[in-house]
């Protein structure tokens, strides 16, 4: 292009009147109009040779050094141009990942700084009930099981989550607090989150295999366990978790002139996974804790038979911290809990299992007792997939092909057969056994990432069980013994 300009110039001067090119030589022939004809190279402009006398070799340098300009100029042009277009690449990029559609979105600041993710899960559940002993009448129906949104993200190195549960037309808090890591492996959370304790209670309910936890979890979680406000520490490796925690009551506590204080805790579980790859896990560990100053000195402890959708439980014993007129406190002073949890995964099998042992001690003279259960389980994809741990926890399952009628996405499709037992006999309390098993065989289909449909067939018994209802039977006719089926459906919707 210099060449070329070069020559033009040339022939422009050999057609000009001397006169005319003359009149153009001086500086005002280049008036500053834009900041395009500024010029910007002071090097260029400081090489320009000075006059000659010789009006068209003067002529030919001026033109040089317009063109050293112009090529500076149009460098530097090119420059500010790329760094723009890095910049809303830059810009881009972030946008991108900030929004995710799978499935709900993810925002943030444009440094990514800031983040926040919506987050929920509804349950819609259809239960009938057959009533084969016991003479109690259960409700069938329909049911929302859960209705939870909430928001979680980061800001800086913290991350932080806020939600809540609409439950049997109450709403309440479920997770609030702060996390922050305190090195690669170590973090510290504040607020009211999951106390450490066991497998099934730590994991998200929407991804546990079965409609709802074994019933020793659930009775014993109650006492010292589930969500709670306080602070935590854990240490995670890529087969080591380990987290410990103190521990206050959860957001819902109540004060009462027999306890002024809210109960409190100390909590910890440590997992080993030796083997955690795509279709192969060996998941292996224990958890405990220590809980004192209940409410009012009292404990009731039972569930419900592997569904909650009817209220009625199949097996319960209560503390009572009342005084006898005249007499010495009886309640509830102090709990103490350990448990085990394994999981095997090889391919599409797995098998999964937890025991827990309660220690309730009690004022006084009183005989302190104890408590256990235990749930087995084992799980068959029909279609493939294998069962996930992720962080210590159960993690989604990601079907092979989603459910796709118009093609051939089928989801994936799960055989799931439980055993649960919650024993509460004790003689310290009562001479009766009161001991409730479940038997219980399911199917899940994975339509989507986040969509499932279960149904669970259950077929449970209770000795001694608030169940039973018809009167007493004669000495030796047998123990008050409920017994049931239950056959219920899911529709889930997590993101």
């Amino acid at each position: 292009m210099k060449t070329y300009l070069l020559f033009s110039g040339v022939a422009l001067l050999a057609v000009t009147p001397p006169s005319f090119a003359k009149d153009e030589v001086g500086p005002e022939a280049y008036p500053v109009s834009s900041g395009l004809d500024t010029p910007i190279d002071d090097a260029a402009a400081a090489d320009a040779p000075a006059a000659t006398g010789d009006t068209v070799l003067d002529r030919l340098n001026q033109l040089e050094a317009r063109i050293r300009q112009l090529e500076a100029r149009n460098a530097q042009l090119e420059a500010q141009n790329a760094e723009v277009q890095t910049r809303v690449e830059s810009v881009e990029v972030r946008s991108a990942t900030a929004v995710q559609p799978e499935p709900a979105p993810t925002f943030s600041d444009v440094d990514g700084k800031f983040t926040f993710k919506p987050r929920g899960t509804f349950q819609i559940d259809y239960a009938a009930y057959n009533e084969r002993a016991g003479g109690y009448d259960y409700s069938n129906g329909t049911d929302i099981r859960r209705a939870r949104f909430g928001f979680d993200g980061t800001y800086g190195k913290f991350k932080w989550r806020l939600d809540a549960e609409y439950l049997k037309g109450v709403a309440s808090l479920l997770d609030a607090y702060l996390q922050y890591p305190l090195s690669s492996k170590l973090s510290i959370t504040v607020g009211q989150h999951k106390a450490p304790y066991g497998l099934e209670a730590n994991s998200t309910d929407a991804l546990n295999t079965f409609l709802e936890r074994g019933m020793a979890s659930n009775a014993f979680g109650a006492v010292g366990a589930e969500r709670r406000i306080g602070v935590s520490l854990t240490y995670a490796t890529d087969t080591i978790i380990a987290s410990a925690g103190l521990f206050g009551s959860g957001e819902t506590v109540t004060r009462n002139t027999a306890t002024p204080d809210e109960g409190y805790g100390i909590n910890g579980r440590f997992v080993w996974e030796p083997i955690n790859d795509t279709d192969k896990l060996v998941h292996l560990g224990v958890s405990g804790y220590h809980a004192t100053n209940f409410d009012g000195n009292s404990l009731t402890i039972g569930d419900r038979p592997g569904t909650r959708f009817d209220g009625g439980r199949i097996e319960q014993i209560v503390i009572n911290g009342t005084n006898p007129v005249g007499g010495p406190q009886t309640g509830a002073k102090s709990a103490n809990y350990l448990g085990t949890e394994a999981a095997l995964v090889r391919g599409p099998f797995s098998l999964q299992g937890e025991y827990g042992k309660l220690w309730v001690d009690r004022f006084g003279t009183a005989p302190d007792v104890s408590f256990d259960g235990f749930y087995i389980f084992g799980s068959w994809f029909l279609t493939g997939e294998s069962r996930s741990f992720r962080n210590g926890v159960v993690d989604r399952v990601k079907p092979f092909n989603v459910f796709d009628p118009s093609g051939d996405g089928l989801g994936a499709i799960e055989i799931v057969a439980r055993f649960d037992q919650l024993d509460l006999t004790d003689d310290g309390l009562s001479p009766l056994k009161r001991k409730a098993t479940t038997l219980t065989g399911g199917v899940n289909w994975y339509l989507h990432l986040n969509v499932r449909l279960i149904f669970n067939y259950i077929r449970f018994k209770g000795l001694n069980s608030p169940l039973y209802v018809l009167p007493t039977p004669m000495a030796g006719a047998g123990d008050r013994t409920a017994k049931g089926d239950v056959y219920q459906t899911r529709l889930q919707f997590d993101f």
